[in-house]
């Protein structure tokens, strides 16, 4: 994939594409495109109409868009088109898009009461890559379109996928064809957009304890945590439920889930490594190491305990982990400094070496949200071009930094963010104003700029955070976002049910204590009675077809 220069060669490409003459000055400069066709054009027509406005081809045109409500949106805001990036969207381009969200915190039973229902707005935004079967199933389903046919209307994204060929592969379903407007950590991989969170820790309780270096391994860890916990810290370790073992199986070589070694697919939930990190988890537990309310654990209650002082070691985002933490502890002690809180880099299981695995985003992978067009949208043309122009330049810059001389303004010829974002007047958290002026930090379609997290991580201990994340390995073994063939589907979903099923109520057991380890061999031939080694054998041919492509 191409290096630093690419995201802008590529915008540049799509708005050579689109014929825009004009350099952009923000996001008030010309739109990018105007579509190649018009509703007259599907029907058959030979030559499609002139719009009456070029730079705003629909205008006038309502589309209905599903999306979830981002919290950092919710704070402020009861809908996203109520938002300053919205409202600028629909005047930049003359389409007015109606927002419909499902109730936060029933988003995926919602939405497939949705899909059930056959009854779809215009444009879904959705994690495809984590439908059943994929973005193909959901073609098959009669959810949302195949774009083949439409890709000559969109030459922003067609532009940035025929520079950046492993970005248009990952966009594909198993059966070859288009199926979403992605939602991209930027082009390359590795890049800063693809690290958001990881161990953080108190550094001057550290010191008071008498460690002098940063721990790597979990032994060393494991040492500073026994110090912790003699000294009177409740929860040495916490964490959200869901992050607890992808942050600590690394030190034992394991991922809980499919990877790839030299062109050979695995699922660390059947290697041997797997039992000796759940036996180490379970000793943590018993001795009080690890957060006793491990189960229960999530963002707010990792927040309150790191910042009452409940913890010296926690896993947490960046932005809404280590910055927040940050500002919350120095507002409540005067004397706090941002030094006494650090990050360290993702454990090894050899001091000295990267981590073989952690907690990393693939550029295009099941963290974010990507647009697809439904199957009912009553202007795909429409849909196309509006949804294209958030590739064109200026519509990248929209989503990364929002309107120009409000939430940025152009600083020797970058846009840098104003005090609307970093030091908003209303009273806003750095995360709820971008989330108000850009959909950067939230997802959606579109691609994420490393300036905007580069600004977004204003901290000096955010920066070293960042830097220190990438200390890893992960980008050589993660599995490319692309799913089994349409004939395996079924059967692929049923066996990982059972799998995701057993495991994380197995795993449970056998850390809380509930269950002895003596047991593990009766639950290794569990999953494999639940067909683990078939879908490992799915995922090895649906590999090597992607890496073949």
């Amino acid at each position: 994939m191409k290096k630093n220069s690419s995201l802008k060669r590529s915008l540049a490409m799509g708005m050579a594409v689109a014929m825009v003459g004009a350099t952009l000055a923000g996001c008030g400069g010309s739109s990018s495109a105007a579509a190649s066709s018009t509703a007259e054009s599907t029907a058959g027509s030979e030559a499609a109409a002139e719009p009456a406005n070029a730079e705003k081809p629909y205008e006038g045109t309502t589309l209905t868009w599903y999306t979830k409500l981002n919290a950092n949106v919710s704070d402020n805001y009861t809908n996203l088109g109520e938002t300053p990036w919205a409202q600028y969207v629909e005047e930049k381009t003359g389409i007015h898009i109606e927002f419909q969200h499902p109730t936060q915190g029933s988003e995926n039973e919602e939405f497939a009461v949705m899909v059930a229902s056959g009854e779809y707005p215009d444009i879904i935004e959705h994690t495809w890559t984590s439908y059943s079967g994929g973005g193909g199933a959901a073609i098959n389903d009669g959810v949302i379109i195949a774009l083949d046919d439409y890709m000559d209307q969109a030459p922003n994204l067609s532009a940035l996928l025929e520079e950046n060929p492993e970005i248009s592969k990952m966009i594909k379903s198993s059966s070859g064809n288009y199926y979403c407007f992605p939602f991209l950590r930027g082009l390359e991989t590795p890049n800063k957009t693809e690290f958001s969170s990881g161990l953080t820790y108190r550094a001057d309780v550290l010191k008071e304890l008498g460690f002098d270096t940063v721990p790597e391994t979990i032994d060393e860890w494991e040492e500073v945590l026994r110090a912790a916990k003699a000294a009177g810290f409740s929860k040495p370790f916490t964490t959200r439920n869901e992050w607890v073992k992808d942050v600590w199986s690394p030190a034992f070589d394991n991922w809980g889930s499919f990877y790839v070694d030299d062109g050979v697919v695995k699922n660390g939930l059947i290697e041997d490594s797997r039992k000796e990190f759940i036996a180490r988890m379970a000793a943590w537990y018993d001795e009080g190491l690890l957060d006793n309310d491990w189960m229960q654990a999530d963002k707010k209650s990792t927040q309150t305990d790191f910042v009452a002082g409940n913890c010296v070691l926690g896993y947490a985002p960046f932005g809404q982990g280590l910055g927040t933490y940050t500002q919350a502890m120095m507002e409540a002690d005067p004397n706090f400094k941002e030094e006494y809180i650090q990050a360290a880099a993702p454990v090894t299981s050899t001091k000295g070496k990267n981590a073989k695995f952690s907690k990393m985003n693939n550029i295009f992978d099941q963290s974010g949200v990507s647009a697809a067009i439904s199957s009912q949208c009553k202007n795909v043309e429409a849909a196309v071009w509006l949804l294209d122009w958030m590739y064109s330049e200026e519509g990248m810059i929209c989503y990364n930094f929002g309107i120009e001389g409000v939430s940025y303004e152009m600083v020797d010829g970058k846009p840098v963010y104003t005090d609307v974002i970093m030091n908003n007047p209303d009273g806003m958290s750095v995360a709820q104003a971008l989330a108000a002026y850009t959909r950067t930090s939230t997802s959606g379609v579109g691609v994420q700029m490393e300036d905007y997290i580069e600004q977004y991580y204003a901290q000096d201990n955010q920066k070293t955070a960042l830097e220190l994340s990438m200390k890893t390995d992960m980008g050589e073994h993660m599995f490319p976002p692309c799913s089994v063939s349409e004939e395996n589907q079924d059967r692929y979903t049923e066996i990982m049910s059972q799998v995701k099923t057993l495991s994380d109520e197995m795993e449970a057991s056998f850390i809380c204590g509930t269950t002895s380890m003596d047991e593990w061999d009766s639950y290794q031939q569990k999953l494999k009675d639940a067909g683990i080694k078939e879908a490992i054998a799915m995922m090895q041919q649906a590999y090597d077809n992607y890496m073949a492509n």
